[in-house]
């Protein structure tokens, strides 16, 4: 839902503004703090006449509270007292707006005369509890705290607005949307700014009660507020109703800030921001990387169509299910039947898989591949990744997995043969390579082979990268294999994605570095 800012500089321009907005918007939030002499009663009664849908939020914003977004020659002049600005919100209900918006910085006193007053008028208006940070966005444990102070009060919707200083401070208050929902609470979240582009435009995607937006650029009552037009176009991506407009697309497109995203569940533990974004500093390339946690992979795929995200990664449980949305997905990954990485050509969408890649790259440092036998523990989409790389050199890969359907549903798929993990003593190769998460973190202590078995082989990989050294390395290691971190596939793939983003060969030393600096911070 649209919300539009009526911020004129008189009443008459006002009352101009929402003859024009009623046709586009579903609220209208009258800023009385920036209405130079606003009459309330006339505002409010043009809306109704104009549109009897529209509903009204009338808000006076506390000065420290206020962002300036072009309005800052008017704003000491509108802003009311305390006691004005009460008394306004008051009579917005008196005269029957839908919502008034008061912030929590205010006070316990002002928030409970206004619900008692909403209570007595058969709570035909509504609270909204906001809270605005001007300077950046703290961290989401705060902002959680902030959000159960609003929450107390029981509001019809709690509003928290910040300013993002990084792109991955739009991630917060996105994730504060899921932390509302599950405690049954509307919610408004997002962030102003240049930066918080990102986080206005999927908002409404991820359960945001509404998102604001101008007639034109000079309306904003906030920084980074886009159109009604740019916001009815990410509406139209994000439901995979894509304009067939295409110069206003790619202009709109060429507005949006530059960015890498991953898109995954979970994300939180995920280190390829820190890596990615390292590397994209060092190559001088003035983008970012951020971790998204995606509930709806269509409707994600659908919103990095409209905005200018010109690369992503795609990790667990999405990289066979993203395939379906994609415009084309190349020869690798269609063999391999999973897409790691999605490049965006103006909003053309190709898959690709750099997972073989950065496998292949990391083995063919220490050994010939062709005619050599590779186990493989595991049957998800790294060890597809793997099967392809291996047989595409000249190796043989053998399936070995918990479970007898898969094992063989990938062992067909690649023509190679396949055992239970109980088996696996039965078999003989030259490295065995484990594709499962067995002795990730936390998990520290559990390997998915017995330290006998690894004797069978001169070299063993974990595609594990955090810890560093698994349990099944060490172990191999104390039986005088050779070993294969998971830390090299991990940088590898990573690398490969830039290149395919950027065209460019990315720092792999410092990728390694950064990440490994971060991992022997961890332990």
């Amino acid at each position: 839902m649209i919300c539009i800012p009526i911020t004129s500089r008189t009443n008459k321009e006002a009352l101009h503004a929402i003859e024009r907005s009623c046709p586009l918007a579903d609220f209208i939030e009258l800023r009385m703090d920036l209405i130079g002499r606003g009459n309330l009663a006339k505002l409010i009664s043009t809306i109704r006449d104009n549109s009897g849908a529209v509903k009204i939020i009338v808000t006076c914003r506390k000065k420290d509270e206020a962002a300036r977004a072009g309005v800052a020659a008017r704003i000491k002049s509108a802003v009311k007292s305390k006691e004005e600005k009460l008394a306004l919100l008051k009579e917005a209900i008196e005269l029957g707006a839908d919502f008034v918006d008061i912030e929590l910085a205010e006070g316990n006193k002002a928030i409970n005369e206004l619900k008692s007053l909403c209570a007595k008028k058969g709570g035909k208006s509504k609270i909204i509890i906001s809270y605005h940070n001007l300077k950046e966005t703290p961290a989401l444990i705060e902002l959680k705290e902030i959000f159960n102070q609003c929450a107390k009060y029981k509001p019809a919707i709690v509003k928290v607005v910040t300013t993002a200083r990084t792109v991955e401070d739009n991630l917060i208050t996105l994730n504060l949307i899921s932390h509302a929902r599950k405690r049954s609470q509307k919610i408004i979240s997002l962030c102003m700014g240049g930066k918080g582009g990102i986080s206005r435009a999927i908002a409404p995607f991820m359960g945001s009660y509404l998102s604001f937006a101008t007639l034109e650029r000079e309306g904003q009552s906030a920084p980074g507020q886009y159109t009604v037009y740019e916001m009815n176009q990410f509406q139209e991506w994000f439901n995979g109703r894509r304009t067939e407009t295409l110069v206003p697309t790619l202009s709109l497109r060429k507005s949006l800030p530059k960015n890498y995203v991953l898109l995954g569940n979970p994300v939180g533990h995920s280190l390829s921001p820190l890596m990615h974004n390292a590397a994209l500093k060092k190559m001088g390339i003035d983008e970012n990387y951020s971790a998204f946690c995606v509930q709806d992979i269509g409707g994600a795929i659908d919103g990095l169509r409209g905005m200018n995200i010109r690369g992503a990664s795609v990790t667990i449980p999405l990289k066979v299910a993203v395939m379906e949305y994609l415009d084309e997905v190349d020869e690798d990954a269609l063999e391999i039947g999973a897409v790691n990485t999605i490049v965006n050509n103006n909003g053309r969408l190709a898959g690709y898989n750099t997972d073989w890649l950065g496998l292949i790259i990391t083995l063919k440092k220490a050994l010939t591949i062709k005619n050599k036998t590779f186990v493989i523990v595991g049957a998800g989409g790294t060890a597809r990744a793997a099967a392809y790389g291996i047989i595409k050199e000249g190796g043989h890969p053998v399936i070995v997995n918990r479970t007898m359907e898969k094992a063989k549903n990938l062992s067909s798929k690649f023509g190679c043969s396949f055992y239970l993990l109980s088996e696996i003593g039965r078999i003989k190769g030259d490295c065995l390579i484990n594709t499962t998460s067995v002795g990730m973190y936390p998990d520290v202590d559990k390997s998915p082979v017995k330290i006998e078995t690894q004797a069978r082989y001169k070299y063993v990989m974990d595609v594990i990268y955090n810890p560093l050294k698994t349990k099944l390395l060490a172990d191999a290691e104390k039986q005088g294999c050779h070993i294969f971190p998971g830390l090299d596939m991990f940088v590898h793939q990573g690398a490969e994605q830039l290149r395919l983003w950027t065209g460019k060969e990315p720092p792999r030393a410092l990728m390694k570095k950064v990440i490994s600096e971060r991992l022997t911070q961890i332990e």
